[in-house]
């Protein structure tokens, strides 16, 4: 178990990630004088802990926080189908990861069928299986469109099972079939080409 010290540098160190320089030198400061006024090691070891869970709480929001998407990215046409307006999707999520880099440019829809997808396999939702078999039966996006973004649904999950954050039957051939009726949508798709 950390010593008393390290962990009032855990605290500096968090309150120095949240705050600009200038005001993470005075709550530090403020904190280290309060704490010199304490001789209890019980009540110190207390006061400590409780900070690190306040300000650890506080990094954790700062992280997931999203940044906007500029008008450079919402002009960028649709990776998966061309459409000329776009949202910035993070094929990792935010919930999981934070703000991060990992990203590609859908419209609505696209954006849209990749979460119900995400989350017929990752989710088992029921709701979401229905939503996109319908959307696959409809014929209406271009079958290179949804392949594009089943590659990268299968990307993803491929990440999350590697990670032990996801099991690995999620990605097998028959839960995909039972979920999604892949193989069926992919044959009714190559049936249809001339």
């Amino acid at each position: 178990m950390p010593n008393e010290q390290q962990r009032i540098e855990e605290l500096h160190a968090l309150v120095r990630y949240i705050y600009r320089e200038r005001l993470a030198e005075k709550i530090i400061t403020a904190f280290d004088d309060s704490l010199a006024e304490k001789e209890d090691a019980g009540e110190r070891r207390a006061i400590i802990e409780h900070w690190l869970d306040f300000y650890q709480a506080h990094k954790y929001r700062k992280m997931m926080r999203r940044r906007r998407a500029t008008d450079q990215e919402r002009m960028t046409a649709c990776t998966a189908c061309g459409y000329p307006i776009s949202q910035r999707h993070h094929l990792w999520d935010i919930a999981t990861h934070g703000e991060n880099a990992v990203t590609v440019q859908l419209c609505p829809n696209c954006h849209e069928l990749h979460h119900l997808m995400y989350n017929a396999l990752a989710r088992d939702s029921l709701y979401s299986q229905k939503l996109v078999r319908h959307v696959l039966d409809s014929g209406r996006l271009s079958v290179e469109a949804v392949t594009k973004i089943y590659g990268w649904l299968r990307a993803i999950l491929t990440y999350e099972i590697e990670n032990g954050w996801l099991e690995s039957y999620k990605l097998s051939d028959l839960w995909i079939e039972e979920k999604l009726g892949w193989n069926e949508y992919v044959q009714r798709s190559q049936s249809s080409t001339p």
